[in-house]
C-alpha cells in the first residue's frame, strides 16, 4: 500500500509579469461613480481573479479578469449613458436656465 502525501507548501503565487489583472479597485470606482448593481458584479470577479491567483490556479484567474474586465466596461458604458440620459432630460425640462 503506496501512501500519498500531499505537499504542504502554499501555491506558488503568480510573478505579476502573468498575473491576470483583477481590475478591483477599478470597479469600486466605477460601482460608485457609474452604476452600482453592475459595479458591484464587477468587484465580485475581481474578488475572485484574486482569490484565483492566490489559490495557484492561473486558468481559472485568466477567465475571471476577462469577465471583471467585461463587467467593468457594461458599468461604465451604462453609468455614461444614465447620466447622458438624465441630463438631457434635465436640459430639455428646463432645469438649467435662470
Amino acid at each position: 500500500m503506496v501512501l500519498m502525501m500531499s505537499d504542504p507548501s502554499p501555491p506558488a503565487e503568480a510573478s505579476p509579469a502573468t498575473r491576470p489583472r483583477s481590475y478591483l479597485a477599478w470597479s469600486v470606482i466605477a460601482a460608485i461613480a457609474c452604476f452600482l448593481p453592475l459595479g458591484l458584479v464587477a468587484v465580485l470577479y475581481g474578488i475572485r481573479t484574486d482569490r484565483a491567483v492566490l489559490d495557484g490556479r492561473p486558468v481559472d484567474a485568466a477567465r475571471l479578469s476577462r469577465r471583471a474586465r467585461g463587467w467593468l466596461i457594461a458599468t461604465v458604458l451604462l453609468g455614461v449613458l444614465v447620466y447622458a440620459v438624465l441630463t438631457a432630460a434635465l436640459v430639455m425640462l428646463g432645469a438649467f436656465s435662470s
